[in-house]
C-alpha cells in the first residue's frame, strides 16, 4: 500500500486536523471532493494508519509534565524486554532506538514531578540497563499531546507491579499506575 498522500487526501488530512469529528459530508465539502470518494480515502488513510483518529486527555491542559530518557541496554535480549516493558507502561508517551550510546530514548509523563521521578527511578530495576541522560521537559508551552486512558480497572500494572507492594507508592512518590484500581487519580 502506497505511503504517498494525494491532493484529496492532503485535504482531508488537514481538515481532519482542525475537526477530527468532521463529517464525511463537511470533509467533502472542503476537499471538494464527493462524498463516496472522501469515505474511500479516509478508509484507506485510516486502514494504512497513515492517519490516526483517537480520542485522550490533553497533557498540556491538564499542566501533566514530560521527561525524556536515555537508557543504554548492553545487549539485545535485555532491549527486547525493556523496549516491551516501555510499551506496556501508560506512562510511557514515545519510544526510540537510537544508535548513540542510550540506545533507548524514552519520553515519559507524570502528574508532577515526583511521578516523573518515580517513573525514572524505576527504569533502575532493568537489568543490563543504565540511564545515561534525563531532560525534565515540564508542560507544553506548545502543542497538544494526547494521553490514552484506560479504565484503571487492574489490581496489577502492566509491568506486573502491584502498586499498594511498592516502596515508591507507599512514600507518596508515585501516585500508582494509571490502569490500576490503586491509581491516586488527579483528574477526577
Amino acid at each position: 500500500m502506497s505511503k504517498k498522500l494525494d491532493k484529496t487526501e492532503l485535504s482531508i488530512v488537514h481538515y481532519l486536523l482542525q475537526d477530527g469529528r468532521a463529517s464525511i459530508t463537511d470533509l467533502a465539502k472542503q476537499s471538494g471532493a464527493s462524498r463516496p470518494t472522501v469515505t474511500s480515502k479516509l478508509k484507506r488513510l485510516r486502514d494504512s494508519e497513515l492517519v490516526l483518529i483517537k480520542g485522550g486527555l490533553n497533557l498540556s491542559k491538564l499542566g501533566f509534565k514530560i521527561a525524556c530518557v536515555g537508557l543504554e541496554v548492553i545487549n539485545d535480549e535485555s532491549r527486547k524486554d525493556v523496549e516491551q516493558y516501555l510499551r506496556d507502561c501508560p506512562r510511557v508517551l514515545t519510544l526510540f532506538r537510537t544508535l548513540e550510546k542510550a540506545n533507548i530514548h524514552v519520553n515519559v509523563w507524570g502528574e508532577e514531578d515526583k511521578a516523573i521521578n518515580s517513573t525514572i527511578e524505576s527504569f533502575r530495576d532493568f537489568p543490563n540497563t543504565e540511564i545515561i541522560y534525563t531532560h525534565y521537559l515540564g508542560t507544553p508551552i506548545y502543542g497538544d499531546i494526547m494521553l490514552n486512558v484506560e479504565s484503571g480497572n487492574e489490581s496489577e500494572s502492566p509491568c506486573g507491579k502491584i502498586c499498594p507492594s511498592c516502596h515508591r507508592y507507599n512514600n507518596n512518590w508515585c501516585l500508582g499506575c494509571p490502569d490500576t484500581t490503586s491509581y491516586k487519580n488527579t483528574v477526577v
